[in-house]
């Protein structure tokens, strides 16, 4: 066992959902909508997209959902997904109606009904690049950001930040593509068992050419080889030139054998009509303030709240609103930058498995976390067994438990 000593001085963590029971009544009395950053309590259910943030069940955009009975999509070809969901990957989750947290600092809570999930790229690693914090997979590229999640399920084969990569790893990466470069912005990096057969690739269509089957992605820089398609490849109807697709493809040929359109995840959830929602990504297709599409969902940003920032093209956002026949009619929206989703912390709940007093480390939920004198520890000691929330950072050097408490 080891005994950890409370930090008075630490700084409690940014409480993104504030009171969220609180504004949800304000706005239902005529206070002219709500200014919150997570979804609000009551309503007839949820539906919310983005980054798994945390386990135990699975913690998005702010809210812990528990997923015990929901039913798990592959976002590919709506076949059950089979893998596990872990931190860094990409869902979009149809629940209940949101329980606003009960104490302070404390996380709202919902319960999931269908979870869709998929990564967005997957093939063989090349030209890697410490310095941009960048590598590439069939000459399209991958950025990392330092919370960027490093797993590797290849047995013996240990891979927990960018510099553990080598070329010709075959990985699966979980993030959102930039329409204005191509380049897959990673929340997650799986080196995995190579499949080069089965590759995948997203973006923009350029330099289609219907006459020879073929077409490229745009990528700065820009490919080199074009991607082609025949008879074997399942194509989507109407398809052409500066449309995002999503790619199945052989590594070595470039021959997809499946070409799909970015459509909304709502297409596999329902219409999740009257939900309160919240997404996060990036702007897919741009009109004006008031028409935008994220993901592939279409947002009415008519009468919403901007803060801060301007929309583009590609812009980050995280939209809040309500789901009207398809569409996300928003109340706030919000444009977090690079450093903004790399100082956010994570949440785990869960049982320790393991305890070391040299160096102060702990495992939970199959990762291993450091702690110091600096960890907020609210007088408890770890041990074995012992059932904790923890919140923590992830930088290059793994991570970090800012705050150990006690779980209920």
């Amino acid at each position: 066992m080891t005994s950890l000593q409370h930090n008075p001085t630490f700084k409690r963590r940014t409480i993104l959902l504030g009171m969220v029971g609180t504004v949800a009544e304000l706005a239902g009395c005529g206070g002219g909508g709500a200014d919150v950053a997570g979804l609000s309590s009551g309503g007839t259910g949820s539906f919310t997209s983005g980054t798994i943030s945390g386990l135990g069940s699975i913690i998005v955009n702010g809210i812990r959902y528990n997923d015990d009975n929901a039913t798990l999509i592959s976002r590919d070809d709506d076949s059950t997904f089979r893998g596990t969901l872990k931190v860094g990957m990409v869902v979009s989750i149809e629940g209940s109606s949101v329980t606003a947290a009960t104490t302070t600092g404390g996380t709202a809570t919902a319960t999931a009904s269908r979870i869709s999930c998929g990564s967005e790229w997957k093939g063989p690693v090349s030209a890697i690049n410490i310095g941009s914090s960048s590598f590439q997979i069939l000459g399209m590229t991958v950025d990392v950001l330092t919370n960027t999640e490093f797993e590797s399920e290849v047995t013996g084969r240990q891979a927990t930040q960018l510099a553990d990569l080598s070329a010709g790893d075959f990985v699966e990466v979980h993030g959102y593509v930039d329409r204005t470069n191509g380049h897959l912005q990673a929340s997650r990096v799986e080196v995995v068992a190579p499949d080069l057969s089965a590759c995948k690739l997203s973006g923009v269509t350029t330099n289609f050419d219907n006459s020879a089957k073929s077409f490229k992605l745009q990528a700065t820089p820009p490919l080199t080889s074009p991607i082609t398609w025949g008879t074997d490849t399942s194509i989507p109807t109407g398809w052409s030139n500066d449309v995002f697709v999503r790619v199945t493809l052989d590594a070595t040929t470039l021959h997809a054998s499946k070409i799909s359109l970015l459509t909304s995840a709502l297409a596999q959830l329902g219409n999740g009509e009257g939900r309160e929602a919240e997404i996060h990504g990036f702007i897919t297709s741009y009109v004006s303030d008031s028409n935008f599409v994220v993901n592939g969902l279409t947002v009415d940003g008519t009468n919403a709240r901007l803060s801060p920032g301007t929309l583009a093209l590609s812009k980050r956002v995280e939209v809040h609103g309500t789901i009207t026949n398809g569409i996300l009619v928003a109340t706030k929206i919000e444009t977090p930058n690079n450093s903004d989703i790399e100082s956010r912390e994570f949440e785990f709940h869960g049982l320790v498995t393991a305890v070391s007093g040299s160096p102060l480390t702990f495992a939970l939920r199959g990762i291993t976390f450091k702690y110091d004198n600096t960890t907020n520890t609210h007088g408890i000691s770890l041990a074995v067994g012992s059932r904790i929330e923890v919140k923590a950072i992830r930088s290059a050097s793994g991570w970090f438990a800012t705050d150990i408490s006690a779980d209920a």
